[in-house]
């Protein structure tokens, strides 16, 4: 049986989220007969539905080729919702003060959403050379510490459905593509309380990630310091984290976590 919201869903604007998510999932421009693949419609409605999206300003269409894109129009949207998050306002000044004590490394936070690892905010090194990840990036579960803490929480059902959707895909030779081995990684990540990346998902790039709790105790972001080992070695990044718990466990107080205070 059909949710009771379908009841008073707009199909025409239904479809048109779906043309969005869909250009988001391809990562550039899409044309007609790709809608009419991922809609099962044909190229009429597609056509509709794209010069409708156009039109509001959310899609361009170049003239020479015939493609789609997503417009700039979106990152209004994207702003609005990061703004909105409550944890964004309470965690910065903790993750300033961070940074302060660990000028060299950079200082991130993230969030699972959807099914995937979307940085939240990030605090750039002094140093250089630099790692840019922009608020609203998409980075892998598998092989980053934030993905790793951000998993850790799931069931293993959940777990076993991520990485058949997602997969372990490869990025550096130190990249866990084994399952059994990351489900190893994860345990550890559960156990400890803190997930690490060491050249897994850059090349000579070093994290150390841990989790921020919210009132029924679940995880609801991630922090982490990471450095290039040019800037900060290994052992000073493995030194940080009493450093990231501390904060991590005033973060989680703020948000409500009533077990914070003994992490």
């Amino acid at each position: 049986m059909a949710p009771e919201s379908d009841k008073y869903t707009i199909k025409a604007a239904s479809r048109c989220f779906q043309i969005l998510d869909y250009a988001v999932q391809r990562n550039g421009p899409i044309s007609i007969q790709d809608v009419c693949t991922a809609l099962s419609t044909n190229s009429n409605m597609a056509f509709r539905l794209l010069a409708t999206l156009q039109s509001s300003g959310y899609m361009t269409k170049d003239p020479s080729t015939g493609l789609y894109s997503i417009s700039l129009k979106t990152l209004t949207l994207s702003r609005s919702a990061l703004q909105s998050l409550d944890i964004r306002r309470v965690t910065m000044p903790y993750l300033e003060l961070l940074w302060n004590r660990f000028p060299r490394a950079n200082v991130n936070m993230a969030v699972y959403y959807n099914g995937e690892i979307l940085m939240l905010d990030r605090i750039d090194t002094q140093s250089t050379p630099r790692t840019y990840f922009t608020p609203g990036r998409q980075i892998p579960f598998h092989c980053t510490a934030l993905g790793k803490v951000l998993v850790s929480d799931l069931s293993e059902e959940e777990l076993d459905e991520l990485i058949a959707e997602k997969g372990l895909s490869r990025y550096t030779e130190r990249t866990i593509t084994d399952v059994e081995k990351f489900k190893r990684e994860i345990k550890k990540v559960r156990s400890e309380g803190v997930g690490r990346d060491r050249n897994e998902f850059i090349e000579g790039d070093n994290c150390t990630a841990v989790p921020i709790r919210g009132r029924d105790d679940r995880i609801v972001a991630a922090i982490s310091l990471s450095a290039l080992t040019s800037n900060m070695s290994v052992e000073e990044i493995e030194g940080s984290i009493p450093h990231l718990l501390d904060t991590a466990a005033k973060i989680s107080y703020m948000m409500g976590c009533t077990t914070a205070l003994s992490f």
